[in-house]
């Protein structure tokens, strides 16, 4: 099956592989800190809930930049979409055809 994803913007995907990924961290990271600091709930509480925020925002990471191959480049597309990492700054660099495919990606959801 014929990927929807050319070689060109599978190279430029590539090469915002690592600014989306840091995007990630950053914001589960400021997440994390958030959850320490904030008052009001004892030592055990936070701990549960950033073992919780860590577990949901690992199946994040992995869904979104494990495995990634040009044939499940479609997939990924999808997943940076929806967790807002794959922002409208960067559809510039796709082509016109994978622009137009992400614009109905979105329309779905």
């Amino acid at each position: 099956m014929k990927s929807l994803i050319s070689e060109s913007d599978w190279k430029y995907l590539r090469s915002i592989h690592d600014e989306m990924l840091h995007a990630l961290c950053s914001r589960i990271n400021n997440k994390a800190v958030d959850i320490v600091m904030r008052e009001g709930k004892n030592p055990h509480e936070q701990y549960l809930e950033l073992y919780r925020h860590i577990k949901e925002s690992d199946r994040v990471v992995a869904d979104c930049f494990n495995d990634w191959r040009r044939s499940n480049i479609d997939i990924k597309i999808a997943l940076l979409r929806r967790h807002r990492l794959l922002q409208d700054s960067h559809l510039a660099g796709l082509s016109d055809g994978a622009r137009k495919w992400v614009a109905g990606l979105d329309e779905i959801g």
